[in-house]
């Protein structure tokens, strides 16, 4: 009986190291390919350590080498290492990302060659053209940027209406300030100019797209005209209103430019009871996750952005005319024609009942151009409290893709990268051999080691 339990046990300790070996073995052999494998799978929440669609979409446009040349000077803090982090992303999405590391202090041609006026400076060279990233704008956002302008034959020109109490692109005010747009649309190779409405008698040529946004006071029956006659011959306009305009006459006069495609803005200001098409405190913020099916919504579906103090787009399409409702309310929400006090804002008899367009996409033929207009029923879609970095949710996304649209860049709209994305922890070779040893080596033999101690102090008291 002795015998036969000493046998069973020999066995069992046995077959517990030959266990223990073989899952031993597949640890290393899987840290090993692991290391060797360029694959890699970001679990965390929004893909922070991933590049963003439009970074992907920039390298992949690629049709000759770009030539990337990061110009360091050695030391602590030189940002070399995150610089080649984030390289060795785009390098991954396309074979025409080429790089190259130079020390500053002895790369006399390169430094002679692209003017570098400091040191830790990532040169980008493609077809002739370069731009020079310098220490502190070498993130996700600015390389992006950089790719896409080396990339276009063209810089769209956006005309802001101003002169008329409209949202500025050089106001920082986090209430009203449209200063985050006008870095959006830099960063993205437009080009902005202020116009002013009332000293026009007819659109510049060059404006591949006009902005009316939010003017307080009415626009001028020239100007009016003037915008008609832009869109009649196939130009490109975003325009936005206020509920309950202090002088109603500025929304008749935006109405007076959208008349002949058929929407008007309704001027009452729209309140949605469904707790999950809202902000959680504000009733009068609302929030859209569900779009039309437009190249304006394609990456943002089942994204949230928010909508604060917004009117009605109302109006069927005028004959020939596509409109397409980007953006709606729940069949919960109603609207407020007329002023109240924001304690009084509970539904009423004569309140209109939801769910209403908060914002559209017009488009009709003009010969052989194509006449597009956004409509949006409110200006804080696109302020600067809506837009990163003071918001992370994705009315920079949909800010973005209308002006893509307008200016007929369809195939570019691609959701964008955000300011604070992360970047993977780079590992030199050291690094990850290291780590292959601790994971594969170390840590099992440990619990082998642990093993064989119990089965033989078990083996040496029984």
């Amino acid at each position: 009986m002795a015998m036969n339990r000493w046998a069973r046990r020999a066995r069992a300790g046995s077959l517990s190291l030959v266990v223990t070996a073989i899952v031993l073995a597949v640890l290393v052999a899987a840290n090993v390919v692991a290391s060797r494998s360029t694959q890699a799978l970001d679990l965390t929440r929004g893909g922070i350590n991933t590049l963003a669609p439009q970074s992907v979409l920039a390298a992949q446009r690629l049709t000759s080498d770009v030539q990337v040349i990061g110009i360091f000077r050695a030391g602590a803090g030189n940002g070399q290492t995150e610089a080649e982090a984030l390289v060795s992303l785009y390098a991954a999405q396309s074979p025409h990302v080429k790089y190259r590391r130079e020390d500053v202090d002895s790369a006399g041609a390169d430094v002679k060659r692209y003017a570098i006026k400091e040191p830790n400076t990532v040169v980008l060279d493609y077809k002739g053209k370069t731009e020079l990233l310098t220490q502190g704008l070498q993130g996700e956002v600015d390389f992006t940027s950089a790719l896409i302008r080396l990339e276009s034959d063209r810089v769209p020109v956006v005309c802001w209406a101003i002169g008329d109490g409209e949202r500025g692109l050089k106001d920082l005010n986090d209430g009203g300030g449209y200063s985050s747009v006008a870095d959006i649309l830099a960063k993205n190779n437009f080009a902005t100019r202020d116009l002013l409405m009332s000293q026009v008698t007819a659109i510049p040529s060059d404006c591949d797209e006009l902005a009316i946004v939010d003017p307080t006071t009415a626009l001028a029956a020239s100007s009016v005209k003037a915008v008609d006659d832009y869109l009649a011959g196939g130009g490109k306009l975003l325009v936005a209103a206020e509920p309950w305009a202090k002088d109603t006459k500025s929304t008749d006069s935006l109405n007076a430019v959208l008349k002949p495609y058929g929407p008007a803005f309704s001027g009452a200001l729209v309140i949605e009871i469904d707790p999950s098409r809202r902000s959680a405190s504000d009733p009068t913020v609302l929030a859209v996750s569900s779009y039309g099916h437009s190249p304006v919504t394609n990456d943002v579906q089942g994204h949230v952005s928010f909508f604060p103090l917004t009117t009605v787009i109302t109006g069927a399409p005028s004959a020939g005319v596509t409109s397409t409702a980007i953006a709606t309310t729940s069949s919960t929400s109603y609207a407020i024609a007329q002023p109240r006090s924001v304690q009084d804002l509970g539904r009423k008899a004569g309140d209109t009942a939801g769910p209403f367009t908060i914002m559209a996409a017009l488009e009709q033929p003009a010969g052989a151009k194509r006449t597009r207009v956004v409509v949006v029923g409110t200006a804080g879609f696109a302020e600067n409290r809506t837009l990163p970095p003071n918001n992370s949710d994705f009315n920079l996304e949909l800010t973005l893709a209308s002006f893509q649209w307008l200016a007929e860049q369809d195939s570019l709209i691609s959701i964008p990268p955000k300011p604070s994305r992360a970047l993977p922890l780079p590992l030199t070779q050291q690094d990850q051999s290291t780590l292959i040893f601790i994971t594969g080596v170390l840590m099992p033999g440990l619990m082998v080691f642990g093993g064989i101690m119990v089965w033989w102090r078990r083996r040496v008291f029984s």
